[in-house]
């Protein structure tokens, strides 16, 4: 029997992570047939005898794609279009990378009734956990907050896309995932930009249930490599700014206003980090020349925070 979801894992190095998230996936309780595609990407500490060893146990379910040579490091790589996407049978595509996992077994269930429910729909996403590595707990929380079922609207998705949901909380209907134009594929922000087109496909669905566990700080992880220094960070940035340029052009100004609006939003987030990271580097000098108006607010709140009686003082005079 052909399957109704596909969960689409991509890994590696995942040695300590890939056990619970290929068990997470199995102790899915459903009413339909799913499959889980794996892609590793030529790892190096053992991960790929794990994944063997699963698909060895459950032949039907794990179909390993493993990499004998790794594709990331290459400029043109893409996993999902060149690797899992030809493989894929599901009617909708299910999405976590090897150190992450599901932590309801109810989530496919829940996610399949609702697509099948509701056809205007083309991606249904979930509440879930943020959890950071190596840590107690005590630091986690659940988003986003959000603790009713909605739909989250386009200028929602545009403007807080990024971020606002796990990508394995993602389920989208196979179509909408295998068909994101060129436009909107940029190397590092894979979520974003398929949440953005999967909303101009129809419907986003949230469902207020905490089904999922995101793994913050993996070493080798996305956010680790990407995050390393401010240098990164600000480039990457960047590149989610040319994207949205980019998905403006692609739709002809269809949807000008949200994408103005969310690059407005990341170059205020990239000045704004810019700004601080040279105010903690010592060279306020550099941060006060670029940005005049920050380093104005900067020392105004300092004064404040030193001398309260005379900031009242000068509210007065200005009437505030």
């Amino acid at each position: 029997m052909e399957p109704l979801v596909s969960i689409l894992c991509v890994t590696f190095n995942h040695k300590d992570y890939i056990r619970r998230a290929l068990d997470s996936f199995l102790a899915q309780k459903t009413d339909f047939p799913f499959e889980i595609i794996i892609h590793d990407d030529a790892s190096t500490d053992g991960t790929s005898d794990i994944i063997r060893e699963y698909q060895a146990r459950y032949p039907e379910t794990v179909i390993p794609y493993i990499q004998t040579e790794n594709q990331y490091s290459k400029p043109d790589y893409h996993s999902m279009y060149d690797f899992i996407f030809p493989i894929a049978r599901g009617k909708y595509f299910a999405h976590c990378d090897g150190d992450d996992y599901f932590s309801d077994p109810d989530k496919l269930q829940r996610q399949v009734d609702y697509l099948e429910a509701h056809p205007d729909c083309s991606i249904v996403t979930h509440r879930a956990l943020w959890h950071v590595e190596g840590t107690d707990g005590s630091r986690d929380f659940n988003y986003p907050a959000e603790e009713k079922e909605r739909d989250f609207s386009l200028r929602e998705i545009f403007v807080d896309g990024a971020g606002l949901f796990a990508t394995n909380s993602f389920m989208l209907r196979a179509n909408v995932n295998k068909s994101v134009p060129d436009a909107f594929y940029v190397r590092g922000v894979g979520d974003y930009t398929l949440l953005l087109y999967a909303v101009t496909q129809g419907r986003c669905h949230y469902l207020p249930e905490v089904m999922s566990v995101h793994n913050d700080g993996v070493p080798g992880s996305w956010t680790v490599n990407n995050m390393a220094s401010p240098e990164k960070v600000i480039a990457q940035h960047n590149v989610v700014i040319d994207m949205l340029k980019t998905v403006d052009a692609h739709y002809e100004g269809k949807y000008h206003a949200e994408a103005a609006e969310a690059i407005a939003k990341r170059e205020d987030l990239r000045d704004a980090f810019h700004f601080r990271a040279l105010c903690e580097q010592g060279d306020k000098k550099k941060a006060a020349e670029l940005y005049p108006e920050r380093m104005k607010r900067l020392r105004r709140d300092s004064l404040r925070e030193k001398l309260p009686w005379l900031a009242k003082a000068y509210d007065r005079i200005k009437g505030r």
